[in-house]
């Protein structure tokens, strides 16, 4: 028993300057980008579930998942939408939940991950331009065979927690109270995405030992594809991962920082090159969390 990705698409949109586009409603707006292609082509009589990751929905009621589901209703309505927000983590997490239910029900399943990073940060923080905005759709169906999910695990470091933080929530009236002279003119300041950097650099030197322990049951992937956080780190996770002797994909010049859906827009872009490959995902950051899963492709 097994799973195979079908289908798959990916979007980014990426500047080094301030420039892109917002609007309302932006993460449905980019979730659709790559969605509508793997509609569009026709989808199988099986589909059960919709699974849906973002970092910063549109609103939190309703869901993002729910709102596909309204756009999308002649195609989408009889799946159940199970929506995953927790971060950039929430990207491999959503992949391994739908290998998981396409395997177990005998179904497709379609996971989407989408993220208006660049609008989630103030203009004037300098984490605002290592931001993109992209999705990633795919269409992960049920197949006798060896291929999909053969291991996935997590894990998360204590005291790390603040590494990232959105205090958007029931809480945020506290930081309004408290920051109400300058809440009005750059709200994303206060309320949007910020990241601790020297937690950062803390949870990336959890990521090699991670990845040891991993193989170690998993057995060693020809290809690894990280969260693309940024190129700085990137770079030198590259380095640190070299002597272990597996592919490295590094798109963060071209995409940006786009949230949940890095790693699978980074997966979109090698999908032609990865038969019968052993490709290893692995996604970190919010909630000190690193989260990976290999599939045999």
């Amino acid at each position: 028993m097994g799973t195979v990705f079908c289908k798959m698409e990916g979007y980014s949109e990426f500047s080094g300057k301030q420039e892109l586009p917002e609007m309302p409603r932006q993460v449905l707006h980019l979730a659709e980008k790559a969605l509508k292609s793997l509609i569009d082509t026709g989808l199988p009589d099986n589909l059960s579930h919709l699974v849906v990751a973002t970092t910063c929905p549109d609103s939190l009621a309703p869901s993002l998942g729910q709102t596909i589901i309204e756009k999308f209703s002649d195609n989408l309505s009889s799946c159940h939408a199970i929506d995953i927000v927790q971060g950039c983590a929430g990207g491999v997490t959503s992949l391994i939940l739908g290998s998981q239910l396409a395997e177990l029900n005998k179904s497709s399943v379609i996971v989407v991950c989408a993220d208006a990073a660049r609008k989630s940060t103030s203009r004037t923080s300098p984490l605002n331009r290592i931001f993109g905005n992209g999705s990633f759709a795919c269409l992960i169906s049920y197949r006798d065979s060896d291929k999909g999910l053969s291991m996935s695990g997590s894990h998360q470091y204590k005291g790390l927690s603040e590494v990232v933080n959105i205090r958007l929530g029931h809480d945020a009236d506290q930081v309004i109270s408290r920051e109400s002279k300058t809440v009005i003119t750059d709200p994303r300041k206060h309320l949007g995405l910020n990241m601790n950097n020297l937690l950062a650099i803390k949870l990336m030197k959890k990521a090699e030992q991670f990845y040891i322990d991993f193989v170690k049951r998993s057995g060693k992937p020809d290809i690894m594809i990280l969260h693309q956080v940024n190129p700085l780190i990137l770079k030198h996770l590259s380095a640190v991962f070299k002597k272990h002797q597996v592919e490295f994909i590094n798109i963060v010049e071209e995409t940006g920082n786009i949230g949940v859906a890095s790693v699978g827009v980074a997966l979109n872009s090698i999908k032609d090159t990865i038969n019968d490959k052993k490709v290893l995902l692995c996604s970190f950051g919010t909630g000190g969390v690193i989260t990976a899963g290999l599939w045999n492709f």
